[in-house]
C-alpha cells in the first residue's frame, strides 16, 4: 500500500507544476542597455539641416541635407540644385531640375510667404517647379513654425514679370501627415 502514495505523487507532480505557473518569472524591470539616442522629436530637426524634395516612383520625397550654418530657403535651393546623391539615386530618387541651371533666388517675403525669382533656363516642368516650391516652403515653414503646406511661394520668371503663387500640397505621407511624400508630377528626370 505504500506504493500508492508514491504513484499518486508521481502522477500529480506534473499537474501541480502546470497549475503552479506557466513559466513566466518575475516581471520586474530588467537592464536593457542605454536609452535611445537621436532626434527627440521627429518634427524638430537640427538647425544645421535643410530638406530638399526629389521625385520617386511614389511622388516627391523629402530628404535631409546637412549644412554648415542654419538652414535658409536660399541654402535649400542650392542643395536642391545639387540633385540626389548616389545612395538616393540607388533608392530611385531623381530630380527634374535642369542640370547646370542656376539656382532660383529668394528675393523676399514675410511670415508664411516667400518670393522666388526663377532664372531663365530653369524650365517649366511641373515636377521641377513642385520640387522648388516644396523645398523652399519647407525651409520657410521651419523658420516660421508653419507646416510646409501653409507657406505661400510666389514665383516670378523675370524681374517685374507676373507672379505665379503656389503651395506645397500636403498628401498622404507628406510632412503634414506622416513623413515625406507628396504626389509626383509629369516630366522626365534630369540626366
Amino acid at each position: 500500500m505504500r506504493r500508492r502514495p508514491a504513484v499518486l505523487l508521481v502522477l500529480l507532480a506534473p499537474a501541480l507544476a502546470l497549475l503552479g505557473g506557466c513559466g513566466i518569472g518575475d516581471t520586474a524591470p530588467a537592464p536593457a542597455g542605454s536609452p535611445a539616442a537621436g532626434l527627440r522629436d521627429p518634427g524638430v530637426r537640427p538647425a544645421n539641416a535643410v530638406h530638399v524634395y526629389f521625385s520617386s516612383p511614389l511622388g516627391l520625397e523629402r530628404v535631409s541635407r546637412l549644412a554648415r550654418t542654419a538652414g535658409s530657403p536660399q541654402l535649400a535651393l542650392e542643395r536642391l540644385r545639387e540633385g540626389p546623391d548616389e545612395a538616393e539615386r540607388a533608392r530611385g530618387l531623381v530630380t527634374f531640375v535642369p542640370r547646370g541651371a542656376p539656382a532660383p533666388t529668394v528675393t523676399g517675403g514675410r511670415r508664411g510667404t516667400v518670393d522666388v525669382l526663377v532664372p531663365a533656363g530653369w524650365g517649366t516642368g511641373r515636377t521641377a517647379l513642385r520640387q522648388l516650391v516644396c523645398t523652399v516652403a519647407d525651409a520657410v515653414g521651419t523658420a516660421d513654425g508653419l507646416p510646409t503646406g501653409g507657406v505661400e511661394v510666389r514665383l516670378r520668371r523675370a524681374a517685374g514679370g507676373p507672379t505665379d503663387t503656389r503651395r506645397c500640397a500636403p498628401a498622404p505621407g507628406s510632412p503634414e501627415s506622416t513623413g515625406s511624400r507628396a504626389p509626383a508630377g509629369t516630366g522626365s528626370p534630369a540626366p
